[in-house]
């Protein structure tokens, strides 16, 4: 009875039919009236061993699953019903535990050679306890690494609780999105085979769905598990409370494209695509060249293969826009990037020119200090430079005629003697007078 207590003892994130299988496979021993039709005539609705469920069930034990790495795309399956630990539940049922996930999924985050990861989910939900730490753990490792979400089958209840908290969620066209609640299943009190004493003390410990009071404190605590999970969901996919609750089914389930619509999922695709275009995100160059040949055939069809009409085989870049919009916008940013270093150059080779006509033109002869300026220091044109110098006056430098010695520098800082004669100068003077001028001149003015 150790799997029905844990069964019946836990709030549930996951889809009705799959409940009902696991609490057929607790049960091992089916209460009539209890379970539903479809449980009661499951193989384990007997008091069987492990081991011969497990053969009827055709799975083994050990039910392991190992992580994929592929060019540096881890893929994590999430795959079966969820639970907090891996035990013998988990083995039975083909289920998946949050534990093993985690570690699964740490290892990823912490492998320097994985570079994106892939959680390929299908699986109905499972155990509240657990999901919400899982999914958080996710949701905070978001901008470390490419985290996408595949739901290649169902990605219900708890499993698109951790679905949510991948930057992306990307639906196949047949798989099951949303089913975002709790439920809680809790056994008959008048169920024969239980006897259990509660403290008087303690008087809500078992709390009785049959009663008024008992099944409102149920649903209150049900309620309160399901807001944490909506709060979860509208943080994780940026929306807010009441539109989780208005768009995202209230319960319900969509299919593919219509959960695309309903803002559960953000687009269709293929695990294979996903994992290509995460490698090609790392390195766009591979896809250059030959490799647009082979995006080429893999879009065509068996009709367009056979034709040798040209038209055909031409990628138009709306098609390139829609199907690999991460590998037109790689291209785009290499083409603007070498487009502008391109233009650069030119740039620079151009205004070498420019600088040189005009330092170099007939026109800045004479004018050099100029001509300098208009090139360095302005942006005028060639022509509007050599206009510019034209009209300019051509500096000229005087030649010094004569050198100064030392002797003629000393001399002119002296004043010049005032020489003048003591007597008017006659209108002629016979050598005989002039002789007695010198003479008086020479000795201080006395003869």
């Amino acid at each position: 009875m150790k799997f029905w207590n844990h069964a019946a003892g836990e709030p549930w994130a996951i889809t009705e039919t799959a409940l009902n299988n696991i609490l057929t496979i607790a049960s091992r021993q089916a209460v009539p009236g209890f379970l539903p039709p479809t449980a009661l005539a499951h193989p384990c609705a007997s008091n069987e061993s492990i081991e011969a469920v497990s053969a009827k069930l055709g799975r083994d034990l050990d039910n392991t699953y190992v992580t994929e790495v592929r060019d540096g795309v881890a893929v994590i399956p999430v795959v079966g019903p969820l639970f907090r630990y891996a035990n013998l539940f988990t083995a039975i049922s083909g289920a998946s535990s949050y534990e093993v996930l985690a570690k699964d999924f740490n290892s990823a985050l912490e492998d320097p050679d994985v570079h994106s990861i892939v959680l390929d989910i299908d699986s109905p939900g499972g155990e509240v306890n657990g999901c919400a730490e899982f999914a958080n753990m996710i949701y905070e490792s978001r901008g470390t690494k490419s985290i996408i979400a595949y739901a290649s089958g169902d990605a219900a209840s708890g499993a698109y609780w951790i679905a949510s908290a991948c930057d992306q969620i990307i639906a196949s066209e047949t798989s099951l999105l949303g089913s975002i609640g709790v439920v809680a299943v809790y056994r008959d009190s008048n169920d024969q085979n239980v006897l259990e004493i509660v403290s008087s003390q303690s008087p809500y410990k078992r709390l009785d769905p049959n009663s008024d009071d008992g099944k409102s404190r149920l649903q209150s605590r049900i309620d309160d598990l399901a807001s944490v999970f909506i709060d979860s969901i509208a943080k994780h996919r940026g929306v807010d409370p009441p539109t989780v609750l208005k768009e995202f089914g209230g319960g319900d389930v969509f299919v593919g494209k219509n959960a695309i619509r309903s803002g559960l999922a953000d687009d269709v695709g293929s695990l294979e695509n996903i994992i290509q275009q995460q490698i090609n995100n790392q390195n766009p160059a591979k896809l250059r060249g030959s490799s647009f040949l082979a995006l080429e055939d893999s879009m065509m069809t068996d009709k367009t293969r056979k034709t040798e009409d040209a038209e055909s085989h031409t990628l138009s870049l709306e098609t390139l826009k829609a199907n690999y919009p991460q590998l037109v916008e790689a291209i785009q940013s290499e083409t603007a990037a070498s487009t502008q270093q391109q233009a650069a150059q030119q740039g620079i080779q151009q205004e070498r020119e420019r600088i040189g006509a005009i330092v170099s033109s007939e026109a800045a002869k004479g004018r050099e200090q100029l001509a300098q300026h208009l090139a360095f220091s302005t942006d005028m044109t060639v022509d509007m430079a050599l206009a510019t110098l034209n009209a300019s006056p051509v500096k000229t430098e005087v030649p010094s005629t004569a050198t100064n010695t030392g002797f003629e520098q000393v001399m002119a800082t002296v004043n010049n003697p005032a020489i003048e004669p003591d007597a008017p100068e006659q209108e002629t003077d016979d050598e005989e007078a002039v002789a007695k001028r010198i003479a008086q001149f020479s000795n201080g003015g006395a003869v």
